[in-house]
């Protein structure tokens, strides 16, 4: 007699990352121009005037890593990175407020000043690997694996170089700029935690950014 195998039911585990926590996502609450997919990961613009998305979660204390991939980018001064929770999009694109990189040029503002170069970075398929080091106020960015910062010394795990922060707590953030030639379907995907990252979380940074 043929017995058919048993068929269990199971229900999907909770993205949990790796540092046992849910991961933080885009805040559908704080979208300009924008909207949301892919579990509020992905951000698309949908018209070509400034706009953004900011994550749910600001943080002032602890040290982070997170990746932010290129899916299209076609102003100059896209901008992905960090910034106060009460900043908004128009301040980031235009370098008076935020610290991040600009795509078009690689150019990466921080607080109302330009610091550096890290090079052109909105070709599709782009990662861009941000650390937060909260408690020492300071903030780093390379592209796919190039260096951090562009130099060949800035570290997060022994805290050198970086960009010095202002303000008390910070938000990972990306932006839409109008200058250049941008498009409606310019999209920007986060990855808080929730999968495995692309390259190396640096050691002493919790890998991911949790809600």
């Amino acid at each position: 007699m043929f017995i058919s195998p048993q068929i269990v039911a199971t229900r999907p585990p909770a993205i949990v990352s790796a540092g046992g926590f849910t991961p933080t996502t885009f805040d559908a609450a704080s979208l300009s121009n924008v909207t949301l997919s892919n579990g509020n990961l992905t951000a698309t613009r949908s018209n070509t005037s400034v706009g953004g998305a900011q994550s749910i979660a600001a943080k002032g204390t602890g040290k982070f890593y997170w990746e932010v991939m290129v899916g299209a980018s076609h102003a100059n001064t896209d901008f992905i990175g960090i910034a106060s929770p009460t900043a908004g999009y128009f301040v980031c694109i235009n370098g008076n407020d935020g610290t991040g990189i600009w795509l078009g040029d690689g150019r990466t503002p921080n607080n109302g000043s330009s610091t550096g170069v890290l090079g052109a970075a909105n070709a599709p398929g782009t990662v861009i690997r941000n650390a937060y080091d909260a408690g020492n106020k300071k903030f780093w960015q390379a592209v796919n694996g190039g260096l951090w910062e562009g130099s060949g010394t800035a570290d997060p795990t022994t805290n050198i170089g970086g960009r010095t922060q202002t303000n008390a707590t910070m938000q990972p953030l990306v932006a839409f700029a109008t200058n250049g030639a941008p498009q409606v379907g310019d999209n920007y995907t986060a990855n808080f935690g929730a999968t495995a990252f692309t390259y190396s979380v640096p050691s002493g940074f919790t890998a991911g950014w949790p809600p």
